[in-house]
C-alpha cells in the first residue's frame, strides 16, 4: 500500500559552514546563478597546483593516503565502492592492495594522466582509493540508479545501459565531484571541456568529455548530504595541496542553482531515514539551512499516520530542524510517501521520500529445498521456518506428487519424504502460515533421474553371534550385475562419528548378480551351519564387538567413500551384541546416516535364534533377501506377491477377479501373457533380472509390480 503525507517545513535559516572555507573566497561568485555563476566558480578554483601521478616525490598516492584516511587508523585508507578499511602504504601491491579511482573516468574526455601528465587526470578532487576489483567493475560506466547488485557493496550495475550506482553512504560525495569536474575543467589551456548531459551516449566508450545521467547525480547531491568527511578532505586538498576547493561541498546549494535553475539558497542538510521495522521506534531528524539571513519556520500542513508524529523543534536565523518520530505497528507495514517542504516565505524546496514500514520478524523458509531424487532411493527435505517468536507455524503441500508426504514435527520444522519410483519433474509448493495468518510459500521442481545399479548394492543383514559367528550379507537390489572390484568392506573402532580408512576390512571381488544375495564371514565363524557352508567370501570387517560401525564403501577405504552402513548411538553403546538385522523389503538404496534400529527405520531386529532356525526365502535367513515386495493399491484392488525375488514360480493374491496376467521387462516387452483367473506364473525360463508383473482385473482395472528373477 502507498499512504501520503505532506510535511511543509517554513524554514527561516541558512547554512553554517564547518568547513574552514577562507575569508571572501567565494565573494566573486556572490549573488550570481546559473552560467554566470558556474564561470565564475571555474575562475575562482581553476589554476591549481598540480601533481605527478606516480613520482619519487610528492605523488597522487602520496596525497590520497592522507586525504581518504581512516580516521579510526591513520595508516590505512577508506575505499570509496566498499567502504573497507585497507593498508595504505601498500598501495597497488600487483592489485593485492589498493587502485586509484578517477570518478571522471579518464577515457571521457581522454585525460588519462600516464598518457597526457598532470592535469585532470591527477585532480586529486575526483581522484579516490578503490578496490582494484571494484575499480575494474565500475570501468568507465555512466552514473545512474539500478541494476544488479555488486559484490553484496551497496553498489549496482547495469550491463545493457552500461551504468554504475554506488552505495548510498558515498552517492553524494560521487555528484559533488563530479559537478565540481564539470565545473573545474571548461576547455581552456588544452584542458578538456566537461560536461553532464541527461542522456545515454550510443557509444559507452566514447572520448566525448561528457558523463551521464544529470538528473540522478542531481537526486544524490541532495539524498546524501555533505558531511564531516567530505569537508574534512575538501580542507586537506585546499591547505595542504592543491589550493583550491571542491565549491559544491563548500556550498551543496550551488548545485541547484547551476543545473536546476534553483537559487532560493534553500537547503536539506539532512538524508531521510526510508526505512522502519514493527514494533521498533523509528526517528529522522530532519534539519534545513539557507544561505541568505531570512528566518524559516516549520510546519506540517497534513495529518501524518497514526504511528508517525511531526515536531518542529527549532527555528532559529538562517537554521532549523523538525523530527518525524513513531513506532508503527504490524498492521502498519507498507509504504508511505513523504513531502517535506522548506520555506522562508518566498522560496521553497521539497524534499519527497517513502518510508517503508516492513515486518521486523517476516515468516520466512530458513531451509534451501532438495531438488534432485534418485528413483527407488528415499528423498528427505528437512523444513525449517522462523519469524515471531513463540508464533504457532501450519506448514502444508499445497502441491505434492503421490510419492510425498508431509510431516510436522514441532512448530517450525517439518520433513518432506518418499521414495519415487519414475524419472521425471515434478512441481512441489509448500506453505506456512502463523497465527496472524502471515502467509509464504516455497515452490520448486525436483528433478528425478534413475538410479544407478551400482549404487544399489546394500548391507541386508548383519549378524553377530557367539564367539566368532559374525557375518555380513550383501545384496544388489538393482537390475544389472555389478562387478564388486571397487567396493570394500570395513569396520571403525570407534562409538563416535567415523572418519578416515577403516580399522578393519577388506577389498571386495567378483560379481554380484542382479537380485543376486552374498554372504561375507568372519574368517573363523562356524554357526550356523547353512551360513557358512555358503558363505561367499571371509573379511576382517567382522571383526566387530556390538558397537563398532560397519560400512560398504566404493571407490576407497575411507568413511567418506561410503555407500551404506549400519551403525548406532546407544546408552552403553553395544547396539549390536548378540543379536541380527536385516533390511526391511522395500529398502532397495543404501543409506548413508545413522542407522535407526528400534524398528522404525529401514531394520528389523531379530534374534540370533531366529537367523539360526530361519527358512530359506525370508530375510531372516543369511543368504536370502526378500526385497520390493509390493502391496499396491489401484482403487479398490489391493494384491501382493510372493516369493520375490522367485526362482521358479510368481504367486500372487488379489481381492478382486483376474482377467489377464503378463510379464513385462523394464523397457515394455511382453515377455509372458496368461489369460484367466491364475494365482500363480512360471517363472523358470525367463533370465535373471527385474521385471515387471501386470495384472488386469475383470472390470479392467490395471496394477503393477516389479519382482526379481534369480
Amino acid at each position: 500500500m502507498k499512504k501520503i503525507l505532506l510535511l511543509n517545513i517554513l524554514i527561516l535559516i541558512g547554512i553554517t559552514g564547518f568547513s574552514q572555507i577562507p575569508a571572501g573566497y567565494y565573494d566573486s561568485a556572490s549573488g550570481l546563478g546559473g552560467d554566470g555563476l558556474k564561470t565564475a566558480l571555474y575562475n575562482i578554483i581553476k589554476g591549481h597546483t598540480e601533481y605527478e601521478y606516480t613520482a619519487d616525490t610528492t605523488d597522487v598516492w602520496d596525497i590520497l593516503k592522507e586525504t581518504d584516511k581512516d580516521p579510526d587508523n591513520s595508516a590505512n585508507v577508506i575505499l570509496l565502492y566498499t567502504g573497507e578499511s585497507v593498508n595504505a602504504a601498500q598501495e597497488w601491491n600487483n592489485g593485492n592492495g589498493w587502485s586509484r579511482e578517477h570518478v571522471w573516468s579518464k577515457s571521457h574526455g581522454q585525460f588519462d594522466p600516464e598518457v597526457y601528465g598532470p592535469g585532470a587526470g591527477t585532480d586529486v578532487h575526483h581522484l579516490r582509493p578503490s578496490d582494484p576489483a571494484a575499480n575494474t567493475a565500475k570501468n568507465n560506466r555512466w552514473f545512474a540508479d539500478g541494476g544488479t547488485e555488486y559484490l553484496s557493496t551497496g553498489c549496482y550495475y547495469d550491463d545493457l545501459l552500461w551504468t554504475w550506482e554506488p552505495r548510498d553512504e558515498v552517492k553524494g560525495d560521487v555528484a559533488r565531484m563530479m559537478f565540481y569536474m564539470a565545473t573545474r575543467y571548461e576547455g581552456e589551456n588544452n584542458e578538456p571541456d566537461l560536461e553532464l548531459i541527461n542522456y545515454f551516449p550510443a557509444d559507452h566508450n566514447t572520448h566525448d568529455p561528457v558523463y551521464a545521467l544529470l538528473n540522478d547525480l542531481l537526486s544524490w547531491n541532495q539524498s546524501d548530504p555533505v558531511d564531516d568527511w567530505e569537508r574534512n578532505r575538501n580542507d586537506t586538498i585546499y591547505y595542504n595541496y592543491q589550493h583550491n576547493r571542491n565549491p559544491f561541498i563548500d556550498h551543496p546549494e550551488w548545485v541547484e542553482c547551476i543545473w536546476n535553475n534553483n537559487c532560493t539558497g534553500l537547503w536539506f542538510t539532512s538524508y531521510p531515514v526510508k526505512t522502519a521495522t514493527d514494533r521498533i521506534s523509528y526517528s529522522y531528524a530532519v534539519s534545513a539551512s539557507c544561505s541568505m539571513d531570512s528566518v524559516l519556520t516549520i510546519s506540517c500542513d497534513s495529518v501524518p499516520p497514526t504511528w508517525l508524529t511531526f515536531s518542529s523543534l527549532t527555528s532559529e536565523l538562517r537554521s532549523a530542524t523538525a523530527s518525524l518520530t513513531g513506532s508503527p505497528a504490524l498492521s502498519d507495514t507498507g509504504t508511505y510517501t513523504i513531502y517535506l517542504k522548506l520555506k522562508n516565505g518566498l522560496d521553497s524546496i521539497s524534499q519527497i521520500f517513502d518510508i517503508t514500514v516492513s515486518d521486523g520478524n517476516p515468516i520466512a523458509f530458513t531451509s534451501n529445498p532438495v531438488t534432485d531424487a534418485v528413483t527407488n532411493e528415499l528423498y528427505t527435505y528437512n523444513i525449517t521456518v522462523s519469524g515471531d517468536a513463540g508464533a504457532n507455524f501450519t506448514l502444508t503441500g499445497t502441491e505434492l506428487p503421490a510419492w510425498l508426504n508431509l510431516t510436522e514435527n514441532t512448530g517450525a520444522t517439518a520433513i518432506l519424504t518418499g521414495t519415487p519410483y519414475v524419472t521425471g519433474i515434478d512441481n512441489v509448493i509448500l506453505t506456512v502460515t502463523d497465527d496472524t495468518k502471515k502467509t509464504i510459500t516455497q515452490e520448486f521442481d525436483i528433478n528425478i533421474t534413475a538410479q544407478e545399479d551400482a549404487n544399489r548394492i546394500i548391507i541386508s543383514q548383519y549378524y553377530e553371534g557367539l564367539s566368532n559367528d559374525k557375518y555380513i550379507e550383501l545384496t544388489n537390489v538393482g537390475n544389472t550385475d555389478v562387478d564388486l572390484s571397487t567396493y570394500y568392506l570395513g569396520r571403525w573402532s570407534t562409538t563416535d562419528l567415523p572418519a578416515g580408512p577403516y580399522a578393519n576390512g577388506d577389498a571386495l571381488s567378483g560379481t554380484i548378480n542382479a537380485g543376486q544375495t552374498l554372504i561375507y564371514e568372519n574368517a573363523s565363524a562356524v554357526n550356523p551351519a547353512y551360513a557358512h557352508s555358503s558363505a561367499y567370501a571371509s573379511t576382517s570387517a567382522t571383526y566387530y564387538n556390538g558397537d563398532d560401525p560397519i560400512a560398504l564403501l566404493r571407490s576407497g577405504n575411507t568413511w567418506e567413500d561410503r555407500v551404506d552402513c549400519i551403525y548406532a548411538s546407544i546408552a552403553g553403546g553395544k547396539w549390536g551384541l548378540d543379536k541380527g538385522f536385516y533390511r526391511k523389503p522395500d529398502v532397495t538404496a543404501g543409506n548413508k546416516n545413522m542407522s535407526v534400529l528400534d524398528g522404525t527405520g529401514e531394520w528389523t531386529e531379530i534374534t540370533i535364534e531366529q537367523a539360526d532356525t530361519a527358512i530359506y526365502g525370508t530375510s531372516e535367513y543369511l543368504g536370502s533377501h526378500v526385497f520390493n515386495t509390493t502391496y499396491i493399491k489401484n482403487s479398490d484392488n489391493d494384491f501382493k506377491i510372493y516369493p520375490n525375488p522367485a526362482t521358479h514360480f510368481i504367486h500372487f493374491e488379489s481381492s478382486n477377479k483376474i482377467q489377464k496376467t503378463e510379464i513385462l521387462t523394464l523397457t515394455g516387452s511382453t515377455v509372458i501373457r496368461y489369460s484367466g483367473n491364475s494365482r500363480f506364473v512360471n517363472i523358470a525360463n525367463l533370465k535373471s533380472g527385474l521385471y515387471i508383473l501386470k495384472l488386469t482385473d475383470t472390470s479392467g482395472k490395471v496394477s503393477f509390480s516389479k519382482f526379481v528373477k534369480h
